[in-house]
């Protein structure tokens, strides 16, 4: 019993992580402090798909601002400019699809995520 209540606890207090697989070699990793956007629908701009970001372990996000603030560092890592947030059927943010601009003239607009 105190094992089952031991995974429970550990468990509840995982880290929210999302697992990154690229879909591109050769990308350039932009600042810690990057600036992002989150899209949930396909951005009108040109953009080419750097990778997916799935969940892996944590507590869901419920909203953009707590996915972004969960996958903004991944994104930066992958030198993506936003990420296109994908809901399950509960509202839960458990995919990602992290993008690049093409046109970097159309820089995104938002600020970067307080950590």
């Amino acid at each position: 019993m105190r094992r089952i209540l031991a995974v429970l606890l550990l468990v509840g207090c995982s880290p929210l992580e999302y697992a990154f697989t690229p879909s591109v070699k050769g990308v350039i990793p932009k600042p810690d402090n990057c600036v992002i956007d989150v899209v949930t629908s396909q951005p009108s701009r040109d953009y080419q798909e750097l990778g997916v970001l799935e969940y892996y372990n944590g507590k869901e996000p419920t909203t953009t601002e707590a996915f972004k603030k969960a996958v903004w560092a991944q994104v930066c890592q992958a030198g993506g400019d936003a990420v296109i947030a994908i809901a399950d059927a509960k509202g839960r943010y458990t995919k990602g699809t992290v993008i690049a601009y093409t046109n970097k003239a159309q820089a995104p607009a938002t600020s970067a995520v307080d950590k």
